[in-house]
């Protein structure tokens, strides 16, 4: 039987590990990260700042919920 292997399994899963880490840290720069509109461009009402903050928004939460559904 081959020691080759031996105490190498564990290398090769923390191996695994790091690469879909950077996998995941490089897919979540890519993902849009623009600036928020201050008003919805769908009803013209104001966006909140809170909802401008937490995520990089065209439409108010109405508005980009009824886009949703269709």
């Amino acid at each position: 039987m081959s020691t080759a292997w031996a105490g190498g399994t564990d290398a090769i899963l923390e191996r695994m590990d790091k690469m879909t880490e950077l996998f995941v840290a490089e897919t979540r720069k890519a993902i849009y990260t623009g600036e928020s509109a201050s008003h919805c461009q769908e009803c013209g009402e104001p966006i909140p700042e809170a909802r401008r903050q937490a995520i990089a928004c065209q439409y108010c939460l109405p508005c980009q919920t009824e886009l949703e559904k269709s």
